[in-house]
């Protein structure tokens, strides 16, 4: 990255705070871009962004020492500074204006992803895949908001083929936001849930907000939808991307998906008369329909069925998302990333696969954030499909989890712990054991898996 102080002013619509408006002489280029002092770079545009409970403008003194050459700033009285200080309106909106310009120096082709559940893990796979073919840039871990997108989008060098970009939201006109920004060239859309219904009346709403994937979609774009989720296959969404070449892989697609052993799926699918063998090292059907939605994004930037079976020889699985381990002769299942209704149930459906029959079935279930007014019924459902899955003990934690331990209705064979520092594992799980954890991210149930690693 080579921006230049004027350009930056010029692309956010800023005006320089000093005596007589003018850049000061000989200001050195702006070589990357941050948020956070923690990790500010020389040569470093730092962009304080303001929350709730911090004011990033508090550490512009902070970035200046750490080699900030240039700072945004919304305080139009900030002190006169050796480096350039460029007045905005929003210090968000304008990070996101300047990753609109930067993305639209480069010619890159994008691909956004967006979905209730399965995002990062099938952007992941999608360039993983594109890797084969092109120089490709993808989403940072699962930077995908107003603040963490632009931030991907900004490690785009001049050689760069690909952009391959997550987009996330807990309330309508988000992804709107990110996609115009984005101007995705293909969409992907994996599952329509329950994740933030919080914010929402229903699904539909949700339905509706994701569909804005498409809001900046250019107008030769794909859409490229899970064909064997209702919501995406009806009216709804098919008034919305009627403009757009639409295609709708579905379980039809799916010649064969089986197991082996625990922990992988090898795979074959169809699709306009082209057959892929890959093997997913990620266990769940859902992960199957991901690896069909990736295989098919791929497919549409000219990527071969050897090259799709070859990356996903390359894919490492995201931390945290159904991770499969050995610990003191338990098998751990880590999926504590986060959780949704749906996920939820994914992961039980991985837990009590036949090939566990011969293990004790332990599920370490927390609370599913997020969820307002439907968090209630969604945690009783799920606990009465853990009822039903053939579990051996059922262990929930947390204010919202006894909803699943009441669904579960089975005192025999479960436990409830009201806080996290009530558990305590050492008289309760075995050798030999397989152990699903999962939880929504504010649970912290990482500090489980750690326990388990350590004992």
């Amino acid at each position: 990255m080579k921006l230049d102080v004027r350009e930056i002013i010029n692309a956010v619509g800023g005006r320089l705070l000093c005596e007589d408006g003018k850049q000061p002489e000989n200001s050195p280029l702006v070589t990357s871009i941050s948020t956070d002092t923690r990790a500010i770079k020389p040569g470093a545009l730092f962009v304080p962004i303001t929350g709730e409970r911090f004011d990033g403008h508090d550490y512009i003194a902070q970035a200046i020492d750490g080699g900030a050459v240039c700072v945004f700033t919304e305080k139009q009285n900030s002190p006169v500074s050796k480096i350039p200080l460029v007045f905005v309106n929003s210090t968000r909106r304008a990070l996101m204006d300047l990753a609109d310009y930067y993305r639209r120096k480069h010619n890159v082709k994008v691909v956004a992803i967006t979905g209730s559940a399965g995002k990062t893990t099938t952007k992941d796979m999608i360039a993983d895949i594109l890797s084969q073919k092109y120089k490709v840039k993808r989403t940072i871990k699962n930077f995908n908001n107003e603040i963490g997108m632009p931030l991907s989008i900004f490690q785009l060098e001049d050689d760069d083929e690909v952009l391959v970009l997550e987009m996330g939201m807990n309330h309508a006109n988000e992804i709107h936001e990110l996609s115009l920004v984005g101007a995705p060239d293909i969409a992907v859309i994996t599952h329509i849930g329950d994740a933030h219904i919080e914010n929402f009346a229903n699904r539909e709403g949700i339905l509706h907000a994701k569909l804005e994937i498409t809001d900046g979609l250019r107008t030769d774009g794909t859409v490229i939808l899970n064909g064997d989720d209702p919501l995406l296959t009806g009216p709804v969404t098919a008034e919305k991307v009627s403009a757009y070449k639409v295609l709708y892989p579905s379980s039809k697609n799916i010649l064969a998906a089986k197991p082996i052993g625990f922990q992988e799926t090898r795979c074959t699918f169809i699709w306009r008369d082209k057959e892929i063998n890959l093997t997913v090292p990620i266990p769940g059907s859902h992960m199957v329909m991901n690896a069909l939605l990736a295989s098919v994004a791929a497919l549409e930037l000219g990527c071969s069925p050897a090259q799709i079976t070859k990356g996903f020889e390359n894919f490492i699985p995201p931390e945290g998302r159904l991770n499969i381990f050995e610990a003191n002769e338990m098998l751990i299942i880590d999926d504590v990333y986060n959780a949704n209704p749906a996920s939820m149930i994914e992961a039980l459906k991985v837990l009590c696969r036949k090939e566990s029959a011969q293990r004790r079935r332990i599920a370490i279930l927390g609370d599913m954030n997020e969820l307002g007014h439907a968090a209630k019924e969604r945690h009783l459902e799920t606990g009465a499909f853990a009822a039903e899955s053939g579990l051996d003990l059922l262990i929930t934690i947390g204010s919202l989890s006894r909803h699943i331990y009441e669904g579960f209705n089975n005192p025999a064979k479960s436990l409830h712990f009201a806080e996290l520092s009530d558990f305590h594992h050492e008289s309760i799980l075995k050798q030999g054991d397989i152990v699903l954890v999962k939880a929504s991210r504010g649970m912290a149930f990482e500090e489980i898996i750690k326990t388990l690693q350590r004992r």
